[in-house]
């Protein structure tokens, strides 16, 4: 392997403090800094999954009170002049804002579950 390889595969590590009463326990399972890089791993993909499951609760929403999928309703906003208008009269005024926030809802749900599948498949 390359020394740029092995320089681009580098770990960056960050040193933190955990509480004695928790080093004691974790370290009463084996190696202490893979129990703790275990407890982590389990604390991120648990925080992960709440965020998801957040965000996947706001695209339903969006997705009940439009009636499309997302990717389907951004892409006729963009396009159907006839469809706006009838979002417009029909369903909000505020269309604008509720696509803005639609969307960071949608790609965050993206990139947390590519966030997910590099904890799980490492």
């Amino acid at each position: 392997m390359a020394v740029s390889e092995m320089l681009s595969k580098r770990v960056k590590m960050t040193t933190v403090s955990v509480h004695d009463k928790f080093t004691e326990i974790l370290a009463s399972f084996g190696d202490l800094e893979e129990s703790v890089n275990a407890a982590v791993q389990h604390y991120a993909i648990d925080q992960i999954t709440t965020k998801i499951n957040e965000l996947r609760r706001k695209d339903d929403e969006y997705e009940k009170k439009y009636g499309l999928e997302y990717s389907i309703f951004a892409k006729r906003t963009a396009e159907d002049e006839d469809f706006v208008k009838h979002v417009e009269a029909n369903i909000s005024k505020t269309w604008e804002v509720d696509l803005a926030d639609w969307e960071f809802c949608h790609r965050g749900m993206e990139d947390w579950t590519k966030k997910l599948q590099d904890i799980l498949l490492k």
